[in-house]
């Protein structure tokens, strides 16, 4: 996401944007704009922010999906046989993790939304996640 929830406003488009001819309301240009009134977005700007928030919201989606599979598998290995809980507590992870990083737009999100740190691979998270795999995660099912 944009720092700040900023929208890029760039006023030199490459191509003509039919959507919003009068860029600035009121004036020709800069100097005759009136500064108490913001200045519209294009539709490109527009398309542009609502893209990095959904791309955002559904990395924030995944990350609790993510959580709470694991979550449940741990508080589930208890009540397990030996046998079973063995072999889930080894696949707990199994099915959990997507890899994006091949596709262009989620590296182009990564890149320019968060500064290169991916927000599904980072240490903070796999940290969290570790925890909620040995429940010991104050969110855990049941935390000791």
């Amino acid at each position: 996401m944009l720092a700040n929830d900023e929208v890029i406003k760039d006023q030199l488009l490459p191509f003509s944007d039919e959507s919003n001819t009068d860029i600035y309301a009121g004036g020709s240009g800069p100097e005759d704009h009136d500064m108490a009134d913001p200045i519209p977005e294009c539709s490109i700007c527009s398309t542009v922010y609502d893209y990095n928030r959904l791309t955002y919201e559904m990395i924030e989606e995944i990350k609790y999906l993510r959580a709470e599979v694991v979550r449940w598998r741990q508080a589930l290995i208890k009540h397990l046989s030996p046998r079973w809980a063995e072999g889930l507590r080894q696949d707990i992870f199994d099915n959990v993790f997507q890899h994006f990083e091949d596709l262009e737009a989620y590296t182009w999100y990564v890149n320019n939304c968060c500064n290169g740190v991916d927000p599904l691979d980072n240490p903070e998270q796999s940290a969290f996640l570790a925890r909620l795999k040995n429940g010991t995660d104050e969110t855990s099912i049941t935390y000791l």
